[in-house]
């Protein structure tokens, strides 16, 4: 896998509920560590686990996100890390641009898992997702999001093969270097 040397490359990785964002995210950053690059991965929903939010605060735990995304960049960024991959629910283009910001120093591309509703219900069955997870609403919700993405991948092949397919169309590889 041949990475052309232009500065800190970010990736946000959008998607419903199930649609395999954070497995998606993992695996994009084992492939890019294996390959010896530099790599953060991070999973928004991990920025947040605070609560309970104050009643008096709407959007409290989007700001922390924010805030932490900001200063999980700058550590690994002080560490060495020249690839960032981000997964999580951004819902608005105020938070696609709000998340951006916070990659200082990034080119910033958004990916859009599209994961058949079938492949949803199949891996989400039996995992523990949280008090509040719904599938049918997470269905719903991936209905529901705009069209903030640079460009979608089909998230319905083995791991390695969507992740690739993500680093190809983002440009973080060449086609090339992945046949044969």
């Amino acid at each position: 896998m041949t990475i052309a040397d232009e500065g800190c490359r970010a990736l946000l990785i959008n998607g419903g509920g199930g649609a395999g964002k954070s497995t998606i995210a993992a695996t994009i950053g084992r492939l890019l560590t294996k390959d010896n690059r530099p790599t953060g991965v991070v999973d928004l929903d991990a920025l947040s686990q605070f609560g309970p939010a104050p009643a008096d605060e709407p959007g409290f735990h989007d700001r922390l996100r924010l805030r932490n995304l900001a200063a999980v960049w700058t550590t690994y960024r002080a560490a060495g890390a020249r690839f960032m991959v981000v997964s999580g629910i951004m819902e608005t283009a105020a938070l696609r641009s709000a998340y951006a910001d916070c990659l200082a120093g990034c080119d910033v591309r958004m990916v859009r898992l599209e994961t058949p509703r079938e492949l949803v219900e199949e891996r989400t069955r039996g995992t523990v997702r949280g008090p509040n997870w719904d599938l049918q609403e997470a269905l719903a919700q991936s209905a529901r999001l705009p069209r903030l993405e640079d460009f979608s991948v089909a998230n319905d092949r083995p791991l390695d093969e969507v992740a690739t397919e993500v680093l190809v169309v983002a440009g973080w590889i060449s086609a090339a270097r992945t046949e044969g």
